[in-house]
């Protein structure tokens, strides 16, 4: 039995039938797409696996870097997280550093490595660059040389010993960087007076402290480093405890006096380089009216105040002795001769007693012990220089200065 061909196709909506139908190929059909799959995730990495591997790196503490490697294989087995490796290799550091912090802790190493590391970094953080001292720090001098070029020193607070305490600074002025010896020679001028107000009562400065300075080098100048720091500093031993009695630690009645006391001995200190009259007389004759004005100021910054009844009849005494030194100093000033000079000179010296000043400091409740250079009414002191040199990303050292003042403080 023959079974019929099955019925030609239908030729589409107004196409009939003819020749060549059914097409030899088959009509193109609409493309078939599957339906998208779900997103897939990457396995995040474990926490602890990171924290393992920091802790084995930093080794600050050994034990903790072994309890979390462990705990983030486990976590990672778990949980399907990425990490082993970071894990494992926390585990491998925290265990040597573990085994390293037993071996010293037998032999006794361990709190000798401890006390090391952490000096270093107390040193890193108290460090600091000449060019950043501020008034009131206390520092130490990397190999306790204070009389060479200094870069970098460590600040420490005052109650530990020190080699020197920044009493202040002053800027100086122009664009141009003005060579060694003028800056050594306005560090002189004017270090003295920043220290007078840093530490008014210079009988009560330990017998070590000395008068010094930094000042720029030529490279720091060239970044912004314009400023003389003056400070007290000790080549010989330590200084313990700050220096400084100043407005915070004196009473109005003692900083009266004090200015009164300070403003006399720096005209002193700054009488003519000659050092015999007949060889600069008019030089000599100029400072002894310098004199006799601060002494007539001081007296008046003596009798316009209203002192303790304590402290009146000392000072009272004290001015009549400022009152006859000015005197004498205005006779000097208008000497006819180098003889007339020193006679009137003298006598000004004489007026003015030691025993009769430390009644008065006595009666204020200030130092009594005058500067061992002291000797009469007045004293001189040395001052030298160093030099800052540098900045904190290039240390270059810069050149010394040095140079001496005179006066009651140091």
């Amino acid at each position: 039995m023959d079974i019929p061909p099955p019925p030609a196709p239908e030729p589409p909506p107004g196409q009939g039938h003819g020749p060549g139908w059914p097409p030899p190929y088959p009509v193109p059909q609409q493309p078939w797409y599957p339906y998208p799959q779900p997103f897939q995730e990457p396995a995040k990495t474990s926490g602890l696996a990171i924290a393992s591997l920091v802790t084995g790196i930093v080794c600050c503490v050994p034990p903790l870097g072994l309890v979390l490697g462990g705990f983030a294989l486990a976590q990672i087995r778990k949980k399907g997280l990425r990490g082993k490796g970071m894990a494992i290799t926390g585990v491998v550091l925290s265990s040597i550093a573990t085994v390293l912090a037993l071996v010293l802790a037998v032999s006794g190493g361990f709190g000798a490595f401890w006390d090391g590391f952490r000096e270093g970094i107390d040193d890193a953080k108290s460090r600091r660059s000449t060019m950043d001292l501020r008034k009131g720090d206390c520092f130490v001098v990397p190999g306790g040389e204070l009389e060479r070029e200094v870069v970098k020193v460590n600040v420490v607070p005052c109650a530990e010993p020190h080699d020197g305490e920044v009493s202040g600074s002053f800027k100086l002025d122009g664009s141009a960087f003005p060579g060694e010896q003028r800056m050594t020679a306005l560090a002189d001028q004017k270090c003295w007076a920043v220290e007078q107000e840093y530490a008014m009562d210079s009988w009560a400065l330990p017998v070590e402290a000395e008068s010094y300075y930094y000042t720029p080098s030529q490279q720091s100048w060239k970044v912004g480093d314009h400023s003389v720091t003056c400070a007290f500093a000790t080549t010989s031993g330590k200084l313990k405890g700050s220096v400084r009695n100043d407005a915070r630690r004196l009473d109005p009645d003692q900083m009266t006096y004090l200015r009164a006391a300070n403003a006399y001995d720096r005209v002193l200190a700054a009488g003519p380089d000659q050092d015999r009259v007949e060889d600069d007389l008019d030089g000599f004759k100029k400072w002894a009216g310098q004199v006799s004005e601060v002494l007539t100021q001081e007296g008046t910054r003596l009798r316009g105040r209203s002192w303790p009844s304590t402290a009146q009849d000392p000072v009272d005494a004290r001015l009549k002795e400022v009152d006859l030194a000015q005197k004498e100093w205005a006779k000097a000033a208008v000497a006819a001769d180098a003889d007339a000079f020193y006679l009137h000179s003298g006598a000004a010296d004489r007026a003015l007693r030691q025993a009769t000043e430390v009644a008065a400091r006595s009666a204020l409740h200030l130092a009594t012990t005058p500067p061992a250079t002291d000797s009469g009414g007045s004293s001189s002191g040395g001052a030298d220089g160093g030099s800052s040199g540098g900045t904190d990303s290039e240390e270059t050292d810069g050149g010394s200065g040095s140079g001496s003042g005179s006066g009651t403080e140091v």
